[in-house]
């Protein structure tokens, strides 16, 4: 339990990473950013397809596989459909221009629904160490990959409404602890049984192939489709070699 939460908070601290990369640079350019987006989805999907589903499939029913798969989109969707209207809503009530006050506001409502988003996200790296270690490092890393643009989005519009930095970093902190939090509650409760453990892998990739299917692979392809599918190429050498290693 101990390395489970070492790793898993170490994987939310990339949200904060995300956000001084923000504060110190600048939003990086579309050729990075869509990289990134384009690493992270890669590794995500081939987690699901070599790991996760083997794993569900191997210790539990197809009722349990197909109900965890379903719970896990639906989660995701639901709390990524909040995190785009209570954004957008906060910016949509100026009638003019968003002043810093309405930045602000969108980037609180925007960090408290991610904080929503990395709870699941910290289900499926814990669910992901009780089946295996190696899938729940793997996991780790895909998430690390994804939260560094969310981190970044979440700091830039906070510094728009001119809110001090120090405050952006703290913020970005507390949003990073939900995952630590999530891979805890993923560790308790997908122990019960094999069946309680096929469930979590089979959450873990519905989640996951959300994450790919409609916020990841799109995103990167409408930055640049050259950067994030060189990314996609990276991801797939990364975990032909990852696989090949021992344990």
């Amino acid at each position: 339990m101990i390395e489970l939460l070492v790793i898993s908070t170490v994987t939310g601290l990339t949200t904060v990473a995300g956000a001084l990369t923000t504060l110190l640079a600048g939003k990086p350019g579309t050729k990075l950013m869509a990289f990134y987006l384009g690493l992270s989805a890669g590794i995500m999907a081939l987690v699901i397809v070599a790991d996760l589903l083997p794993a569900a499939l191997s210790g539990g029913e197809t009722y349990g596989i197909l109900l965890g798969l379903l719970v896990g989109v639906v989660m995701l969707r639901t709390l990524h459909y909040g995190m785009d209207r209570m954004a957008g809503e906060a910016l949509a009530s100026a009638r003019t221009e968003p002043t810093p006050a309405h930045w602000r506001q969108a980037g609180w409502m925007m960090g408290i629904a991610l904080a929503l988003h990395h709870i699941p996200e910290g289900i499926a790296i814990g669910a992901g160490f009780e089946a295996h270690r190696h899938i729940g490092v793997l996991l780790a890393l895909s998430m690390a990959l994804h939260n560094i643009p969310e981190g970044i989005g979440l700091a830039a519009p906070l510094l728009l409404g001119k809110l001090r930095p120090r405050l952006i970093l703290l913020f970005s902190f507390l949003v990073s602890l939900c995952i630590p939090f999530g891979a805890w509650l993923g560790g308790i409760y997908f122990t019960a049984s094999p069946q309680a453990v096929a469930f979590g892998m089979a959450f873990a990739a519905g989640a996951m192939s959300y994450l790919v299917l409609w916020e990841l692979g799109p995103s990167g392809i409408r930055l640049h489709r050259l950067s994030a599918q060189f990314g996609m190429l990276i991801s797939l050498v990364a975990m032909l070699i990852l696989h090949a290693l021992p344990g």
